[in-house]
C-alpha cells in the first residue's frame, strides 16, 4: 500500500490483488456442455476510485469515509485497482477523475467509481461536493461541485468495456439555510452506453448516512459484492432488499443500467465472454441462472451444510435451490420443513429424493444446451424421470414444459396435473402457476375461488408472481370483493421483489390515486424501475410522461426512446400509438423519434417532424421485428 499526503488530506492506493485474469475455460465447457471446446479468455483490468467526504465544515457526515474504506477494501478483496481520496476539496477531486480517466483507457478494463458524501441537484443535475465548498447561492454549486454527468463522460471517454457509478450521496442539501431551492435528492442520469449507475436512493429522496459505523447502503454492498457468481444486476438486487429490511422500507436503492452484457464483481471459474455467449443460448433458463448453474456444479458433491445453506441464500428461488435444500437436510438428518423465511419458489419436499437429482441436474444441463427442439425434448425426458421419483421442483418444470409446449406437445391438462403434485408437495412457484390455470380455465374448469386461495397461499410464502396475480384480483373484484388497497399492498410487495408486472401496475395506481394517495414521484420511480427490466408497458407511459412533462420533466429525446423501445419489445399499442394517434406527440418528440430511427438505419427521410410514410413504415419494421422475435 502506498501513502500519499495532499494538504493534510490522504489519499490511499492500493496495489491491485495479483491474479491471472479470469483465464479460464469457459464454464459453458466446464459446467453445461458436455462437448464443447475450451476457451481462452484475454485478462481484464480493473479499476476503481474511491471518494469518501464527511468532515464538511457545515453538515458533516459521521460515516462517508468509512464507507469510502469499507467499498475500498472490498472492490480490492474483488481485484479492482483501489485508489481511495478521503476528506477531499475540489482540485483534489478534479485531479483524481482526470487520472482516474486516463488509467481507464483500454477496451478490456472495467472502471467503478464510488462516491459517498454529499450530493445536490440544481436544474436537473448532479453535483458531489467536495470539502471546503462555500455556496452562498444556487448558482454556484456548478462552480463548486463536481458534475456527475461531467464524470460520467469522462469514463465514457476513456473507452473501457464497462463504467460502474455507485454514490452514496444522496444525503440531505448541505446548504440549505442559504440555498433552500435546491431540490432534495439527486436526479436521474442517462447512463451512456456500457454504464451502470447505482443510486443509494430513489431520485429526488435523500438516503440515511447510518447509525452505526456505515451508510445502510454501503455496508449491504460490501456483504453483497464479494459473493461468487452473482450478476452485477443481483448484487444491486440483494443490497437493495437488505436496506429496505434494516431502514424499514425508509429507503430504496435505485439503478439505471445501458449495459450491453452481463458482469460478476466475482465471478465463479467463468469469463465475461463466456457468460454472454451462454446467456444468448438460454432464453428458456435466463441470464441470472448461470451463476448458479456454475455455483452448483463446484458445490454438488460438498457434505459442508454451511456451503448448502450459503447457496440457498445466495440463490433463492434458482433451479437448484430445493435440491440444496433436500441434500442439506439429509446431511443434517433431520425431519423436512419449510424454508419459507428465504425462498421465494420452492418448499422442501416431503420424501427423499435418491436418484432424481441426477435426473435433475441433467434436465437443467440438456435445457441449457441450447433452446432447440433435441436439447428441450432430452430434458423432457430428464424431468419426467425426475418427476415420476417425488422431486416436486421436477414436477413443477415438467408442467411448465406442458404448459408452454417446450419440448413436447403442449398440453394444459397435463399441466395443470403436475402443477397440482408439485403444489401438493409444497412447490411454492407450482402453487402461483396452477392458480393461473383455474383463474382462466386453462386445462382445468375456471374457479376463481381456487385461484384465489392457491394465489393467497403462494404469496404468503413469498411468491411475487403470485402476489402481483393476488393484487390484480382486489384491484379487479375479481371472484373476490374489490379492495384496492389491498391490491396496492401486494402489488407493492411484489415490486420490491423485483416483479416488473407490479412495477407497473403499482404505478399505475399510484399515479391515479387508487387505493390510496396520489404519489406521482413513486409512479415514476416504479414505471423506471419496470422499464429497466423492459416492461413495454411501461416503457410506453414513460414515453407519454416525458412528452407532456407530468411527473417529471419535459423530455423530447426520452420520450422518443421510450416509446420506440416500447415498440421493439413488441407492445401494439404503442404501434398504434404511432401510427394511428400520432398527434398524440408533440413535434419535437416526434423529431427525435425521426433522429433515433435513422441513427438505427431504419429511417432515411428528413428530420422534420411529420410523420410520414417513411416515418410509419420504420416503425413497421421496428414491430414486425419484435413479432418475429
Amino acid at each position: 500500500m502506498i501513502r500519499i499526503q495532499l494538504c493534510e488530506q490522504s489519499v490511499r492506493t492500493f496495489s491491485i490483488i495479483s491474479i491471472p485474469g479470469f483465464l479460464a475455460r469457459a464454464f459453458v465447457a466446464l459446467m453445461i456442455l458436455v462437448s464443447a471446446s475450451i476457451t481462452t479468455i484475454a485478462a481484464e483490468q480493473r479499476y476503481a476510485l474511491v471518494i469518501g467526504n464527511g468532515g464538511y465544515a457545515t453538515a458533516p457526515l459521521a460515516n462517508p469515509v468509512n464507507d469510502a474504506r469499507l467499498m475500498a477494501d472490498t472492490l480490492q478483496r474483488v481485484g479492482f485497482q483501489v485508489t481511495e481520496l478521503l476528506d477531499a476539496d475540489t482540485s483534489q477531486m478534479r485531479r483524481a477523475i482526470l487520472e482516474f480517466g486516463r488509467v481507464l483507457g483500454g477496451p478490456d478494463s472495467v472502471g467503478v467509481f464510488y462516491y459517498a458524501g454529499h450530493g445536490v441537484q440544481v436544474d436537473g443535475q448532479n453535483f458531489l461536493i467536495p470539502l471546503g465548498t462555500d455556496v452562498k447561492d444556487t448558482a454556484e454549486v456548478a462552480l463548486a461541485g463536481i458534475n456527475l454527468n461531467e464524470l460520467l463522460k469522462t469514463m465514457a471517454r476513456a473507452s473501457s468495456r464497462l463504467n460502474i457509478a455507485i454514490l452514496d450521496a444522496c444525503r440531505d442539501n448541505p446548504f440549505a439555510t442559504n440555498t433552500r431551492s435546491l431540490s432534495r435528492g439527486l436526479a436521474p442520469v442517462r447512463a451512456p452506453t456500457g454504464t451502470f449507475i447505482a443510486y443509494a436512493t430513489g431520485p429526488g429522496e435523500v438516503a440515511y448516512d447510518g447509525v452505526g459505523g456505515n451508510s445502510p447502503y454501503t455496508n449491504a454492498l460490501a456483504k453483497v459484492v464479494p459473493i461468487a457468481g452473482l450478476s452485477i444486476e443481483q448484487v444491486f438486487r440483494q443490497a437493495r432488499r437488505e436496506v429496505l429490511k434494516v431502514t424499514n422500507k425508509k429507503q430504496t436503492p435505485w439503478e439505471h443500467s445501458s449495459l450491453t452484457g452481463a458482469f460478476y464483481f466475482n465471478p465463479t471459474v467463468t469469463a465475461q465472454e463466456a457468460s454472454d455467449a451462454m446467456a444468448a443460448r438460454l432464453p428458456g433458463i435466463g441470464r441470472e441462472a448461470i451463476g448458479e448453474i456454475v455455483a452448483w456444479d463446484g458445490i454438488k458433491d460438498t457434505t459442508d451444510p454451511a456451503i448448502l445453506e450459503r447457496h440457498i441464500k445466495t440463490f433463492p428461488g434458482g433451479v437448484f435451490t430445493e435440491l440444496a435444500i433436500v441434500k442439506l437436510e439429509r446431511l443434517n438428518n433431520r425431519p423436512k420443513k419449510a424454508w419459507s423465511w428465504i425462498l421465494t419458489g420452492a418448499i422442501t419436499a416431503r420424501t427423499p429424493i435418491g436418484e432424481a437429482e441426477e435426473y435433475y441436474e441433467k434436465a437443467i444441463k440438456a435445457e441449457s444446451d441450447g433452446f432447440d427442439a433435441v436439447s428441450l425434448t432430452k430434458a423432457f425426458g430428464f424431468y419426467m424421470l425426475a418427476a415420476e421419483r417425488g422431486l416436486p421442483v421436477a414436477m413443477f418444470r415438467l408442467a411448465r414444459m406442458y404448459d408452454r409446449g417446450l419440448g413436447v406437445e403442449r398440453d394444459l391438462a397435463k399441466a395443470a396435473h403436475w402443477y397440482t403434485k408439485a403444489s401438493d408437495n409444497g412447490n411454492v412457484t407450482a402453487m402461483a402457476s396452477l392458480g393461473t390455470l383455474y383463474e382462466f380455465g386453462h386445462g382445468v374448469d375456471k374457479n376463481l375461488v381456487r385461484a384465489l386461495r392457491l394465489y393467497r397461499l403462494a404469496a404468503e410464502e413469498g411468491d411475487r408472481n403470485a402476489m402481483t396475480s393476488l393484487g390484480y384480483l382486489f384491484a379487479e373484484g375479481k371472484g373476490v370483493s374489490r379492495d384496492e388497497r389491498q391490491a396496492r399492498r401486494w402489488y407493492g410487495t411484489a415490486a420490491e421483489l423485483g416483479q416488473p408486472r407490479a412495477m407497473f401496475n403499482l404505478a399505475l395506481m399510484l399515479m391515479n390515486g387508487r387505493g390510496g394517495r396520489v404519489d406521482s414521484k413513486g409512479a415514476v420511480k416504479w414505471l423506471n424501475a419496470a422499464s429497466e427490466q423492459k416492461h413495454a408497458g411501461a416503457m410506453r407511459e414513460l414515453a407519454f410522461l416525458f412528452n407532456d412533462g407530468r411527473g417529471v420533466n419535459r423530455n423530447p429525446i426520452k420520450a422518443a426512446a421510450m416509446l420506440i423501445a416500447a415498440v421493439e419489445a413488441g407492445n401494439k399499442d404503442a404501434h398504434d400509438d404511432v401510427r394511428l394517434k400520432r398527434r398524440r406527440w408533440s413535434f419535437w418528440t416526434k423529431r427525435h423519434m425521426q433522429r433515433q430511427l435513422a441513427e438505427r438505419g431504419l429511417y432515411d427521410g428528413y428530420i422534420h417532424g411529420f410523420f410520414d410514410t417513411r416515418t410509419r413504415r420504420a416503425f413497421d419494421q421496428l414491430a414486425e421485428k419484435a413479432n418475429q422475435t
